[in-house]
């Protein structure tokens, strides 16, 4: 399979003048884009499609990563350098996150629109972000069809259940939400680092990292590849505390918030919310520590849940208190 995947490849490959075209169509699956787009519904548009969004995607990643550990399949570049690299990418290839979550994502919005041409929108979405990473070298065919596999299981799961869930949720007190999203979180990272030490016993071959490192793409003193990374499950942990409590408190202090207005609100909200998510974003980072890896962790973890809090709770409540 892989053999057949990278022929495939290189003849797409061979294709002149599709690399920009390819690397912005790429970029509407990467972490970016995502959080561009989620606060400017929230903000702007629609706070409860918003909240459904974020939910929709965190669980897709999340569960994408598990199953990226648990198959530990290597990338196309880590075993043939005949294939041109045009993204970085440190993790394991099978499923394709961008081919799963483009599924789970654009089709959950597809549902609620609830017409002909918001499926076929979906499903072009779909076809040509999956088809960019094939021709970015990153991901083999096996990787989408198995990203799609899943995206399409996880999505019809969701959206059977959905009603039901938001009722049960409703019923919680807040410290049950409370301890339900630490659980989450808790549950998460011991998963996610519980394959790591099952597979701990079984290294990757040294050839893939030094297939990757070919790719002239990796910065001075860093690992080719580091699929093997702790750090991914902190993200997701962090991300689910901070998505978990903005969901517990708001139902008691953000009544007054509403995502209509004028322009002019608007784009204040939304210049204002990025500008909040930037701050977070990179002042975190570069005071977080290097090491020991616990440190990294917690930073990460608090660096994520910070920023998915200020997206869904702490902006809103500003723009409350601005009156804007």
């Amino acid at each position: 399979m892989m053999k057949w995947g990278i022929e495939q490849i290189l003849i797409l490959q061979s294709i002149p003048g599709l690399t920009g075209l390819m690397q912005f169509f790429t970029f509407l699956g990467h972490e970016p884009f995502y959080l561009f787009l989620m606060p400017a519904v929230f903000w702007c548009l629609d706070p409860s499609l918003a909240r459904r969004m974020a939910v929709v995607l965190i669980a897709s990643n999340g569960l994408n990563g598990l199953f990226k550990i648990a198959f530990h399949l290597p990338r196309p570049s880590w075993i043939d350098p005949r294939i041109k690299v045009l993204s970085l990418e440190k993790s394991y290839g099978l499923p394709s996150g961008h081919a799963m979550n483009a599924v789970a994502f654009w089709g959950f919005l597809a549902a609620q629109i609830k017409k002909w041409w918001g499926w076929l929108i979906a499903m072009a979405l779909i076809l040509i972000i999956s088809l960019s990473r094939l021709y970015l070298g990153v991901h083999f065919s096996i990787d989408l069809l198995a990203g799609w596999a899943l995206g399409v299981l996880f999505l019809g799961i969701f959206l059977t259940w959905e009603s039901s869930l938001i009722s049960w949720l409703k019923g919680l007190t807040f410290k049950q939400h409370l301890g339900l999203t630490v659980g989450l979180a808790c549950l998460y990272l011991f998963l996610f680092n519980g394959i790591l030490l099952l597979l701990a016993p079984f290294p990757d071959p040294a050839v893939w990292a030094q297939n990757a490192a070919l790719s002239g793409l990796t910065p001075v003193g860093a690992p080719a590849i580091n699929p093997r990374n702790p750090e991914y499950s902190a993200t997701l942990a962090g991300t689910i505390i901070g998505l978990g409590l903005a969901f517990s408190l708001s139902g008691f202090h953000l009544k007054e918030f509403q995502a209509g207005g004028s322009g002019l609100k608007r784009a204040l909200r939304f210049t204002i919310g990025v500008g909040g998510i930037v701050i977070l974003a990179i002042g975190l980072k570069r005071i977080t520590p290097l090491d020991p890896l616990a440190l990294v962790m917690v930073g990460r973890m608090v660096r994520y849940a910070l920023i998915a809090f200020w997206i869904f709770y702490l902006a809103p409540v500003l723009f409350i208190r601005i009156k804007i």
